[in-house]
């Protein structure tokens, strides 16, 4: 019986640029396995669409990863490899979901894994006609020192903490799903910024009251940093991008910008040292590790510290177009 309704799975092939093989052929293999099970519910066959930018990728190489970890998946659902002219990663999201011909589009990473009963639950919240975006839970694999400190102190929670993050008013924007009309109505806001896109576009959509939930049990595992190189540079870009969102949701004011810069500084550090040294077991951190995974985490949050004052001291952010800001803001405070 056809119980589930059709879906159009958006996937960048950008993320998987940095990644090691393995993780994005784990992405492919989960989502073949997660298919298998919902497609023959499904009211026609799911699409998969892999969109890449054609100056940064070569096409073989999403078709080399499929082929090796997922050979089944172009008998399960319609894959579809598409180039794009120099997209990166939120506009190839917009012109994944812009191009999908079902009702329902479904927003994932090239390097994320849909753990058992995702899809299912990203689902079943549209059965209410109000819900116009449903967003899933991401958590950090790890494999070593660098990538078990990461997960505990990134912003993904565990996935043992998976229903305390549901309840937060947060998304991720590598995994989400939307109403596609909806979306190609609202979608991603292109901003000068790296990774701040999706907190916009949520606090926009809120302000004017469309419905939206998160879905404890509709899980991926992301990919982690690929290395302390990646995690230097990604801490920096963090910083200027903390900044930008502080200009438009916190405050106006350089002095207060800089306040703000110091609280976070203290807060994320006494939130990842604690979780360190409370949650190691979780990612099976060794006791003797955590001095260097406290050390790991300072360096990521400093370097970013620094980049927000920084950015603080020699940019000028302008209001963005289109976008009220003190609503926002407003929708920020309350949130």
């Amino acid at each position: 019986m056809a119980d589930l309704p059709s879906v159009t799975i958006v996937i960048e092939w950008e993320n998987a640029i940095d990644t090691q093989d393995e993780w994005a052929q784990h992405a492919v293999a989960a989502l073949e396995r997660e298919l298998a099970l919902a497609a023959p519910r499904m009211r026609t066959k799911p699409v998969v669409t892999y969109l890449y930018d054609q100056d940064a990728v070569d096409p073989a190489a999403i078709r080399s990863n499929i082929a090796a970890a997922a050979p089944r998946l172009g008998e399960i659902a319609d894959v579809e490899v598409v180039p794009t002219a120099g997209l990166s990663y939120y506009l190839l999201k917009n012109f994944g979901v812009a191009r999908a011909r079902t009702d329902l589009s479904v927003i994932l990473d090239s390097d994320a894994a849909p753990q058992p009963n995702w899809l299912e639950g990203m689902l079943a919240p549209f059965d209410d006609p109000a819900i116009m975006a449903v967003g899933g839970i991401t958590v950090l694999g790890y494999e070593d020192l660098l990538s078990r400190t990461m997960a505990l102190t990134w912003i993904f929670g565990l996935h043992e903490e998976r229903a305390k993050t549901a309840r937060r008013h947060g998304i991720y924007a590598n995994n989400l799903a939307v109403r596609t009309g909806f979306f190609r109505d609202h979608p991603f806001p292109d901003l000068k910024a790296f990774k701040k896109q999706c907190v916009f576009w949520l606090r926009s959509i809120a302000t004017q009251g469309f419905g939206y939930v998160r879905v404890a049990d509709a899980v991926t595992v992301h990919a982690p940093h690929p290395g302390y190189r990646f995690v230097a540079w990604r801490a920096w870009v963090t910083g200027l991008d903390r900044d930008f969102q502080a200009f438009h949701l916190v405050t106006r004011s350089r002095f207060g910008r800089l306040a703000y810069a110091g609280r976070v500084l203290a807060s994320r550090l006494s939130r990842s040292w604690w979780r360190l040294l409370s949650k190691r077991r979780s990612v099976g951190l060794p006791v003797w590790q955590v001095p260097a995974a406290m050390i790991i985490a300072l360096g990521f949050i400093g370097t970013a510290f620094v980049a927000q004052v920084f950015s603080v001291v020699s940019r000028r952010h302008e209001d963005l177009p289109g976008v009220d800001s003190s609503r926002l803001a407003t929708a920020a405070q309350r949130a």
